[in-house]
């Protein structure tokens, strides 16, 4: 059992990082240190028991995992109603950010579990301090897209509508606007590459009612743009003299990440493309939505110049594997293996499937294959078809 009001220290790691059990530990402070501690490791529970804890999506992308660090020797109060934590808690500041700094974490914090609201921040990018800060936001059934409150709960339209729009929220503003709201008992400060933000007193203590001032000053919902992801204000230009410079040359192209080639097939006379699951992500997804396709295929595709063109004229179908459940959403709410047991329609082959909403393109079909896994597919009315091409 996990004791509420326990100081936990949570880090979610960057994409596809690699972690070892001996750096880890190394991190933490070695053995005898990890042993005060309780690790929990949220992706191994129902992902209901993280939406009670601490709920990480949508801001945790496809492949990051997420590790809490829970030290329940002892409450952080004697009342968890008491807003003031009279602990020092600068030492576990540091802490995390030294392991912030050794281990590959896109973002840290520290709060008191059973409690919303975070005493320490810890991240390489303001936009991942302002996604932290905006879940509250994403996922509040009462708060519409535009940040207004509403007298009763949105319709699930209107909620896959503003999860969809979170992401696109998070361009609206840059590293310097999304700073310049920090003030009143809130600091910030840099260490080398990290943003380090926190409500500490002084002494090390935590007034809990600073975390939703600190909350509020990084999601920035009073300037949501009217369209998503539209600037909210001009970007701050850098003065020009009177004689222009040089121009500089340009930069060199970025090469393409890598990762294995996409597959196609047909389907309906209509191209599908097979995603492998290290070419399938939010930003793909949001790609596909968008017809985007120059996005989505690449040269070392090699799609004929035929089919590209065909492409880019009548669009395409898609199917990817999906690992978590939680990664779609169904009624306005991450999907969980009951929910998935109850709505599920099985069809030919043991195959199960369940139309499902995908965050930053909309309904998909979700498939379950006996001894292939779970996939999401654009594609829904040839489930046989689709099927065939994830088994073969």
């Amino acid at each position: 059992m996990l004791a509420l009001d326990s100081l936990v220290t949570d880090l979610i790691f960057k994409q596809a990082a690699q972690l070892d059990q001996h750096s880890l530990i190394d991190a933490l402070g070695g053995v005898e240190a990890a042993k005060l501690k309780k690790l929990l490791d949220p992706d191994m529970l129902d992902p209901r028991m993280e939406m009670e804890l601490s709920p990480s999506m949508p801001f945790r992308r496809r492949g990051e995992r997420r590790l809490m660090i829970i030290d329940d020797a002892h409450p952080l109060r004697e009342d968890p109603q008491d807003p003031i934590v009279a602990v020092d808690l600068r030492p576990a500041k540091e802490a995390l950010i030294a392991i912030c700094e050794t281990l590959p974490v896109r973002l840290g914090r520290l709060f008191a579990l059973g409690a919303w609201g975070d005493a320490v921040l810890v991240a390489r990018t303001a936009q991942d301090l302002r996604a932290i800060c905006l879940l509250s936001w994403a996922l509040d059934p009462t708060v519409d897209v535009a940040g207004k409150r509403r007298a009763s709960q949105l319709s699930k339209s209107e909620f896959e509508a503003k999860i969809m729009a979170y992401e696109k929220r998070l361009e609206e503003l840059d590293e310097k606007e999304i700073l310049a709201g920090l003030g009143g008992g809130v600091t910030f400060e840099r260490r080398g590459e990290l943003l380090v933000i926190d409500v500490l007193e002084a002494d090390g203590s935590w007034d809990q009612r600073k975390s939703m001032v600190m909350e509020m000053q990084l999601a920035a919902t009073e300037r949501f743009s009217l369209i998503a992801g539209a600037p909210s204000a001009p970007r701050i230009e850098a003065r020009t003299t009177a004689v222009a410079a040089p121009a500089a040359p340009p930069p060199p192209a970025a090469p393409e990440p890598a990762g294995p080639p996409l597959a196609t097939a047909e389907i309906g006379g209509r191209v599908v493309i097979i995603f492998p699951a290290e070419r399938f992500d939010l930003d793909v997804a949001a790609a596909l939505g968008k017809r985007d396709w120059d996005q989505v295929i690449r040269s070392i595709d090699g799609l004929p110049g035929s089919m590209r063109d065909r492409i880019q004229r009548d669009g395409a179908g898609w199917v990817a594997p999906l690992e978590f459940l939680s990664e779609v959403f169904i009624d306005g709410k991450p999907l969980s293996k009951p929910a998935f047991e109850a709505g599920a329609r099985a069809v030919n082959g043991g195959v199960r499937e369940l139309e499902v909403h995908f965050p930053r393109f909309g309904a998909v079909m979700l498939l379950d294959v006996p001894g292939k896994g779970r996939f999401v597919s654009s594609v829904k009315d040839h489930t046989d078809d689709v099927v065939a091409l994830v088994a073969r």
